[in-house]
Order: C-alpha cells, then sequence, then structure tokens
C-alpha cells in the first residue's frame, strides 16, 4: 500500500475509532491474535453496518475490507476507495475480487471479510461464501476468525472477539468453509 495511503486510512480510522467510543460501549477481546505483521485474513460474522469498526478496532495495521460495490457509489465511496477497501459485486462471481485480495495478500497485507456477504436482522449466521477459503489457500494466509456478539445500538456493549489463527493446511477436514463457520458460531454461542 502507498505511503500516503496509509496515512489517509491511520487518519480515518484514528476519527472512526474515537466517533465510537460516543456511541458504543464497545470491547475489543483477542486482538492480541492478529500478528503485527505479515498477511492474514480476519473472517467473522456479519452483523450491521457498522460491523467494520470492529476491524478497525482490533487492529492498527491496515485492513482492507471487502465491502458491497453500492457503498463505493455514495458519499463515502471517495474515502472507502482511498482506505483501500475492496468494492465486492454481490450481484456476480467476482473473480477479479478474490485475485485483488490475493494480490495484497501476498505483499503482507490484512483482508478483512464478512463471508456471509451480507447481514440479517434476525440473529441468525447465513451460509459462508467460499471466497474466504480460496484467498487462504492460495495465498497461504492464516485466518483469524472473529465474533461480533451484542447490539451495535446508541451506548450499547457490543464486542468482538478475535480466536486463534487457523491453518487451513493443518485441518483435517476437507469442507474447511464448513469448519470455519462452526469455529465461528461456536464463539458467537460462547460469548452472547
Amino acid at each position: 500500500m502507498k505511503k500516503n495511503h496509509n496515512i489517509f486510512y491511520k487518519v480515518v480510522t484514528l476519527i472512526i475509532r474515537n466517533v465510537g467510543h460516543l456511541f458504543f460501549q464497545d470491547e475489543v477481546i483477542g486482538s492480541e491474535n492478529i500478528p503485527l505483521k505479515g498477511r492474514c485474513i480476519l473472517a467473522g460474522n456479519h452483523t450491521s453496518y457498522f460491523d467494520a469498526y470492529f476491524l478497525f478496532r482490533g487492529t492498527k495495521r491496515v485492513v482492507h475490507i471487502l465491502g458491497k460495490i453500492e457503498l463505493f457509489k455514495g458519499p463515502f465511496g471517495f474515502i472507502f476507495k482511498k482506505m483501500g477497501l475492496i468494492p465486492v459485486d454481490r450481484g456476480r462471481r467476482s473473480p477479479e475480487v478474490i485475485r485483488q485480495a490475493i494480490n495484497l495478500l501476498n505483499k503482507e497485507e490484512v483482508i478483512g471479510i464478512f463471508p456471509e456477504g451480507t447481514f440479517h436482522k434476525d440473529d441468525i449466521i447465513l451460509p459462508f461464501k467460499p471466497g474466504v477459503i480460496k484467498m487462504a489457500e492460495e495465498s497461504s494466509s492464516p485466518i483469524i476468525p472473529f465474533a461480533i456478539v451484542g447490539k451495535m445500538k446508541f451506548l450499547g456493549k457490543p464486542k468482538i472477539i478475535y480466536g486463534k489463527p487457523i491453518y487451513l493446511d493443518k485441518i483435517a477436514t476437507s469442507d474447511k468453509l464448513t469448519y470455519l463457520e462452526n469455529i465461528i458460531i461456536k464463539m458467537i454461542k460462547e460469548n452472547s
């Protein structure tokens, strides 16, 4: 990532973190599981429009979050692009998005992804999309699972829990997507 983008990202996320404290009594648990350097993928459940806030809170590293393309068409589109977020067209398959994420991982960057692809108003987990596994396998990146629990509402007490890194080459099961999904579901249940 270019240095000027890095500075822009740090300034914007500093503002987001400070403003967030005015609205939420949030808690971050397990941020030590995010490596201080080297490639990794932060992957977890999607509960609201504000979930990216927790990815900014979990680490001071630049996190390239995959977000729906509609966000990049609005008034904040310029800011999201400048921060290095990656637009995803959910209406079609986007191999170029996966390739862009893999390229960033190969440069020792951090990707943030919500494998459900969208959030649901009820407290349920939608089936995960396979892109997260493809990214991890093709870049040999560990996945840091996270679980967001609690409501993102004014003076609410939401929290994010980052789990231990998952190295897919050390997983015995062939259904790695379900394995990841089950870990995150377990983290949610244990912390709700």
